[in-house]
């Protein structure tokens, strides 16, 4: 991805351009045709934002294409923002970073409010580090020691957007589920206290889905919708999928998302509710 452009802006450039072409019954060779410094590959790496263009190369592909007007404003108004914060680079694993996990840290870094809900385990930004252990070791892709580790290292770090110079409007929901499956009592309990603890930060709200709600609150799956400075109405979603989290890009995805986040929002206990739920269960364990 771009070092220079925002996530979100990159891939909705990409996206905007895409539309374009099919919308024009192009092919990625057709429209790269006699266009020198251009190929059907390197625009295609541009569409999937996967490589970055210059105002300059977007202008060049803009004249090729006879984009002009509000049309052309609005795209080229996608390079004007601010640059992309893509702090994991630095780290020693980012090598086995998946280009789709990558893409999910970018824009979370770049994310001004996060809703989030996972029916049977806490918001990975509300997790220990015994906690995020125990599920990264669970998971399907029976990672290794080297790759639990790193991956819970990961998932801590990801977590200074709650407390960084623009802290992350975050809403956590969690299905009652998640209290009822420990591997281990003590790292539940360390959980717990956590939770308690980060639910009292101004910018984050922490709700648990009850049992009680029945199947019009616990979804099936879990689902994360972004939101992004400047642009209140609009958003990007992942859902949970086998294997991780399944980019959705579309308004009508959005939309989806925000139904199930209001439904999930409907059926959750109010924040002080779920602390005395929470508290209560830590008594048990303790």
């Amino acid at each position: 991805m771009n070092t220079d452009l925002s996530a979100i802006r990159q891939i909705r450039l990409g996206d905007e351009l895409r539309a374009w072409r099919l919308e024009n019954n192009r092919t990625l060779v057709d429209v790269t045709a006699g266009l020198k410094g251009w190929n059907a590959a390197r625009l295609s790496r541009i569409e999937r934002a996967h490589q970055s263009i210059s105002a300059a190369d977007l202008a060049t592909l803009l004249d090729h294409y006879g984009v002009a007007g509000k049309e052309r404003e609005d795209l080229e108004g996608l390079l004007g923002d601010g640059p992309s914060k893509r702090w994991w680079r630095s780290l020693d694993f980012a090598d086995s970073i998946t280009a789709a996990f990558a893409e999910y840290l970018d824009l979370e870094a770049d994310a001004s409010h996060i809703s989030e809900y996972f029916p049977a385990a806490f918001p990975g930004l509300l997790q220990t580090e015994g906690y995020a252990t125990e599920m990264i070791a669970a998971s399907l892709s029976a990672p290794n020691d080297e790759q639990i580790e790193a991956a819970t290292e990961l998932r801590l770090r990801r977590q200074s957007r709650l407390t960084d110079d623009r802290p992350l409007n975050f809403e956590a929901y969690f299905g009652e589920v998640a209290l009822l499956v420990a591997g281990d009592k003590g790292i539940l309990a360390d959980q717990l206290r956590h939770v308690i603890k980060v639910s009292q930060y101004p910018n984050v709200t922490v709700r648990m889905v009850p049992l009680s709600a029945g199947r019009p609150g616990i979804l099936a799956s879990g689902v994360v919708l972004m939101r992004f400075p400047g642009d209140p109405e609009d958003g990007f979603v992942f859902i949970e999928a086998v294997g991780g989290m399944l980019p959705r890009r579309t308004g009508r995805d959005v939309r989806r998302a925000e139904r199930a986040i209001a439904r999930v929002t409907r059926c959750a206990l109010s924040s002080e509710d779920t602390i005395t739920a929470l508290e209560r269960k830590l008594e048990e364990l303790t």
